[in-house]
């Protein structure tokens, strides 16, 4: 009879071991992932002191004043498309020069080193974007 209840209790342990608790609705999930910063800068260096990445200064955001500024930070663009804003066409990266201003897209939580100068790692950068030549 023990082994019968023993048994019992373990079969119904298990059994509520494989319960999933209700994910997030979709419509939830996808509103967080597409929110997105707009931001304004100054190209100071691209590939010369920085191999991968865009080096800016005054990256300021251009709507919201309770995101970030940065003095000055490096956008490592390995896999970041850089596009022309006139023509909407893409660029190659040696087609930008210091003093050009750039727009640069972030995602809202786009991930940020704590190093001198911060870096943003491309998985937060959604777009940059070339708007003048000084």
């Amino acid at each position: 009879m023990k082994k019968w209840i023993v048994s019992f209790i373990a079969v119904t342990f298990l059994a509520g071991c494989g319960v999933e608790t209700p994910k997030e609705s979709s419509s939830e999930t996808d509103t967080t992932k597409d929110k997105t910063i707009l931001y304004s800068g100054t190209v100071i260096d691209f590939g010369e002191t920085h191999t991968d990445g865009l080096f800016v200064s005054d990256l300021t955001p251009l709507d919201s004043t309770e995101a970030a500024s940065f003095d000055e930070v490096i956008l490592l663009t390995e896999e970041v498309s850089l596009v022309d804003q006139q023509s909407g066409e893409r660029i190659r990266p040696s087609e930008l020069v210091n003093g050009d201003t750039v727009q640069v897209t972030l995602g809202e939580y786009a991930p940020v080193t704590l190093s001198l100068p911060p870096q943003i790692a491309g998985i937060g950068i959604v777009k940059i974007e070339k708007i003048s030549n000084q």
